[in-house]
């Protein structure tokens, strides 16, 4: 939920920079040592103009090369230029968020989070400054291969005719083929911005929970704290908590009447903690939670009596017990913006429990299906 932007680091473009410019210095250098050295500059020596025609031709090689490598750090500044929209409007879009939950996410955490993003964009913009510097260098160094081509290209057209009488020259010994000056172009690569940093999830919800045939309300918030795994995973530690509102959760006795019943209901405030392993794509993520769950309850127990005219309640006893459980779930969550998103979860527990000084049989055996959603708000991941 991934999402400042990228970083190019045009390494290749770089290298490739380098070596033409130290071969084509040095090879001008030649030539030039190699016109001013000739016997008379109208007309060279035929080894001369030889040497000449090579240069000639080894400096139009070096000129597409550098045409290519142009074309190349044209395309990375543009992705640099993409980057920087980007993170200019992740900006945008995290101040607004900061201002419309009513300042909730303002301190340390959003301090940090708008300064990771305002490194970024400077970043991006440092690397822009110098793609266009390499672009303005690069457009005068070709000038100059081109002048340094005309002026060879005068040099030659003063060589004398090739002479039928002459023997012919000697071929040098075969030599083995020079290895290529110049590396092939490298398709340009990009990382992201913040690198391998986890991101903090926090969840608000509220929802129903289906506990034995009843469904009180449940609300709560829960977070975790994810560490990516590669491109699409994520995993890390969660913890949350949650109040589900009373429910009759168990029934002794009733009928028709005469009879007698007892009815127990409970309510709960939960805290949980375990893990979860999420994937993401395309701003979606699911994912899969479980652990143990620390259970408040408070629990009812009415007592009375069925009659021809209705019941009654003779007797009712409050207890107040703490209750340990696994639970397991999963969710599903879309981001809406940046930072912000929306969750549907569902967990199941079961809870076993007998309260101490109640009538035996009195405890209750919940099994809870809870359904909840939200918002969630993420931070540290782009």
């Amino acid at each position: 939920m991934d999402k400042h932007g990228r970083t190019f680091f045009p390494a290749a473009v770089l290298c490739i920079r380098v070596v033409v410019a130290v071969l084509l210095i040095g090879r001008i250098s030649s030539v030039c040592a190699t016109a001013q050295n000739s016997a008379t500059p109208q007309q060279p020596a035929n080894q001369d103009c030889a040497t000449i025609k090579q240069d000639i031709q080894q400096l139009q090689d070096d000129l597409a090369n550098l045409s290519a490598e142009m074309q190349n750090l044209t395309n990375a500044l543009n992705s640099v230029n993409q980057d920087i929209s980007r993170i200019q409007q992740d900006l945008k879009t995290a101040t607004a968020a900061g201002g419309s939950i009513g300042g909730k996410i303002a301190g340390t955490g959003f301090e940090e989070e708008r300064g990771q993003i305002l490194d970024s964009l400077a970043k991006a913009m440092a690397i822009r400054k110098t793609l266009e510097r390499q672009l303005e260098d690069d457009a005068t160094m070709m000038l100059d291969i081109r002048d340094e081509i005309a002026d060879l290209l005068t040099k030659l057209a003063n060589c004398p005719p090739p002479s039928t009488t002459q023997p012919p020259k000697q071929e040098a010994p075969n030599q083995p083929p020079a290895p290529p000056t110049n590396p092939p172009p490298q398709k340009n690569k990009s990382v992201s911005y913040s690198g391998f940093t986890p991101a903090i999830d926090l969840r608000g919800f509220g929802g129903g929970s289906y506990i034995n045939g009843n469904t009180p309300a449940t609300a709560g918030f829960d977070g975790a704290v994810l560490f990516p795994l590669g491109n699409r995973v994520l995993i890390g530690p969660t913890a949350g908590f949650q109040w589900v509102g009373s429910s009759v959760v168990q029934t002794i006795g009733g009928g028709p009447p005469p009879s007698t019943f007892i009815n127990t209901s409970a309510g709960f405030k939960e805290g949980s903690f375990g893990g979860q392993l999420g994937f993401q794509l395309s701003g979606w993520q699911l994912g899969i939670r479980g652990g143990a769950s620390v259970v408040s309850s408070t629990i009812t127990q009415a007592e009375g009596f069925c009659g021809p005219t209705g019941c009654t309640t003779s007797s009712s006893t409050t207890t107040h017990d703490t209750v340990t459980g696994p639970f397991v779930g999963g969710y599903i969550s879309h981001s809406i913006f940046s930072h912000v998103g929306v969750f549907v979860e569902y967990d199941y527990q079961r809870l076993q429990h007998t309260p101490s000084g109640t009538t035996p049989g009195a405890g209750f055996d919940v099994h809870s299906n809870g359904i909840v959603g939200g918002l969630v708000l993420t931070f540290g991941r782009h």
